[in-house]
């Protein structure tokens, strides 16, 4: 595989990424009012503008962002729930970022056929695709909080993770816009996918 850039080295909270979406959504994406959420989690100039520019690119540059244009009224009905809004959170991530998507790929592989995997395991994985850099457990340690954060990953322990199977969506408009992320990267990567086998997809499943 040719190489692939990582691009992300900044974990974003979702908080913050749902003010930018709902901000979006409702016409008026106010990045002022994106930074005072950034700076209830942040300290520190820097970062906080490099928070910025990471959801900018998600929100406004995301490959997604026609099909969010077509649907603007239903997500912003389904961002009320909080499993729903998550997934469709962790999609713009995904679509924006590959790194990303390959990431939670790569935790649906192991966790599609054990309960557990390891970070080493997954670190193992992604360097061989990324290399074995301080740039790939930057963007690892980006990432994964994340998916934790977003109640897709669960921890039992640190350093573990599994599947969290209290993960509840009930939109099925969650549901389509989380393949669309899939879809996005099976183009970019030339790879094929099916419905009822692709690890991808575990994460959106009702358990």
């Amino acid at each position: 595989m040719k190489s692939k850039s990582i691009d992300i080295n900044q974990r974003i909270p979702l908080d913050a990424l749902h003010v930018a979406l709902q901000s979006y959504l409702g016409g008026e994406y106010d990045e002022q009012y994106i930074l005072e959420q950034l700076h209830l989690d942040f300290t520190g100039e820097n970062r906080i503008k490099k928070s910025l520019r990471i959801i900018n690119k998600i929100i406004l540059k995301n490959p997604l962002v026609p099909y969010v244009d077509q649907h603007k009224e239903e997500i912003l009905n389904v961002l009320k729930r909080k499993d729903d809004r998550n997934l469709i959170l962790i999609a713009l991530l995904n679509a924006s970022f590959p790194f990303s998507f390959d990431v939670l790929r790569t935790f649906g592989k192991y966790l599609a056929v054990q309960d557990l995997v390891n970070t080493e395991t997954i670190s193992k994985s992604i360097s061989n695709v990324y290399g074995g850099n301080r740039a790939t457990e930057i963007g690892l340690y980006s990432v994964i909080p994340m998916f934790i954060e977003a109640n897709i990953l669960h921890r039992p322990k640190q350093g573990l993770y599994e599947v969290n199977k209290q993960f509840h969506c009930t939109s099925s408009l969650s549901i389509d816009l989380y393949k669309e992320s899939l879809k996005f990267n099976a183009e970019l990567n030339s790879f094929i996918w099916d419905e009822y086998s692709e690890p991808y997809l575990i994460f959106s499943k009702n358990y």
